[in-house]
């Protein structure tokens, strides 16, 4: 995730692990995802949009001390919406932005 995240994308990822190591909480599973065809656009820069839906299903969140699952809003979106904005650096494409939206898919 370092390789292809800059530095203001991946500091917003690294502070919520923190919020969470600061919680006792850790996850397990994994979240799955369903990536749409990219949206490209050239410049000197070129940029592209990705929209995602993001299925949290099987991704628990545990209290690490007690091993039990930690309770979470009923209104919590399950499969949401997540839109990632990506630049091309040289020969690799890197995250500037990724955003989870309060949407449903």
């Amino acid at each position: 995730m370092r390789k292809t995240t800059t530095l203001r994308a991946l500091g917003l990822i690294e502070q919520d692990l923190e919020t969470m190591r600061k919680a006792g909480q850790v996850t397990t599973g994994k979240p799955m995802i369903r990536p749409r065809d990219p949206k490209v656009t050239d410049g000197e820069i070129p940029k592209a949009t990705l929209t995602d839906c993001v299925d949290t299903t099987n991704w628990t969140l545990i209290d690490k001390a007690t091993k039990k699952k930690v309770p979470l809003p009923s209104t919590r979106l399950v499969k949401y919406v997540s839109t990632a904005k990506l630049e091309k650096w040289g020969t690799k494409w890197m995250v500037t932005e990724l955003t989870a939206q309060t949407q449903t898919c």
